[in-house]
């Protein structure tokens, strides 16, 4: 078996950077060339510039990540930079400073990404240089409405996500409303409405992929576990649960990681550590569906989805190195 292809974690001390470095330990294919961070043991981000490697992973801030990738790129464009912040997630230099508040640090790089949301995505990803990985909140609305957006088969103009994630989602930094005492036996709203910087990622996504610019309405929510999102769609339409269904289930017909389930909602003890997205849908009121999306916020919302865009840009099994709780047979053990 040949050597394998030497891969730099920038960030690999939080939350997402972990979880990137126990992805990779088992990956047939990859293998950590070296890792920046502020833990002893870990090169600084300006060192991780001067180690030459076949793939750069970037779990940095946003606001910082662009910069470390534009001179990424300069320095060696035949690498495959995989951005994991917001940074290079929106068209253009004014919806940046929209949702993030301030200026882009490296706006030369703005629509040369190829957006990193694997199974819609899949042929862009194909030997791209430069991956923008999708936000955890975004790929949780984004694999099931995009199908059903293209399909015409809901109602652009009245669609409500309400979404809610474990805590590992805000990231390592210490806040008050993280400490164990404010986050147990508790679950808050936050951002709602059209607030979240997600939001304009996923509009932005969703015009580009299936024509409708529309106006989400979101609303996440802070869970008292460590990991997991689960949300749940609010969409009109004439179409019927089983017609919707069978849009999703055509969309992600052999997917590896997307699966739509039969009976209840999924629940995050489904999804957590593995690289699945589990759908299902349920009829409302007359005119209305439900439509429930669940992942591991920190694989398939972060650092799977990275190494899943990683095997594709590098051409290898797609699945290479990453965990499902399906088997071969797409069936759930």
């Amino acid at each position: 078996m040949s050597a394998r292809t030497g891969v730099g974690v920038f960030g690999a001390t939080g939350y997402t950077g972990r979880e990137l470095l126990r992805l990779l330990r088992q990956h047939p294919r990859a293998r950590v060339a070296f890792t920046t961070g502020s833990d002893t043991g870990h090169l600084d981000h300006e060192a991780g510039l001067d180690v030459e490697a076949e793939a750069y992973l970037l779990a940095l801030p946003h606001g910082v990540a662009a910069t470390y990738a534009a001179r990424l790129r300069e320095a060696r464009p035949d690498a495959v930079v995989v951005d994991l912040s917001g940074d290079l997630r929106l068209p253009g230099p004014d919806e940046y400073k929209r949702w993030y508040g301030h200026d882009h640090p490296a706006p030369q790089l703005l629509g040369q990404a190829v957006f990193g949301l694997s199974e819609v995505h899949r042929e862009r990803l194909r030997g791209a240089r430069l991956v923008s990985n999708p936000g955890c909140y975004a790929t949780s609305v984004l694999l099931p409405l995009v199908p059903l957006l293209r399909g015409g088969l809901i109602e652009a103009n009245d669609i409500v996500a309400d979404a809610k994630s474990g805590a590992s989602g805000a990231g390592r930094t210490l806040r008050e409303n993280l400490l164990f005492c404010e986050v147990d036996e508790d679950v808050s709203a936050y951002a709602p409405g059209r607030i979240h910087r997600h939001v304009g990622e996923i509009e932005a996504v969703l015009e580009d992929t299936t024509g409708h610019r529309l106006e989400l309405t979101f609303c996440p929510h802070l869970l008292p576990v460590k990991r997991g999102i689960l949300t749940a769609i609010h969409v009109r339409t004439e179409a019927t649960p089983d017609k919707l269904i069978g849009a999703l289930r055509e969309a992600y017909q052999g997917s590896a990681f997307v699966h739509v389930v039969d009976g209840g909602p999924p629940r995050l003890r489904d999804v957590v550590f593995t690289n699945d997205c589990r759908l299902s849908v349920h009829p409302a009121a007359r005119g209305r569906a439900v439509v429930f999306s669940a992942l591991d916020n920190l694989v398939k919302g972060a650092a799977g989805q990275a190494i899943q865009n990683l095997n594709l840009a590098m051409g290898w099994d797609e699945a290479a190195g990453l965990p499902s709780a399906f088997d071969e047979d797409g069936g759930a053990p």
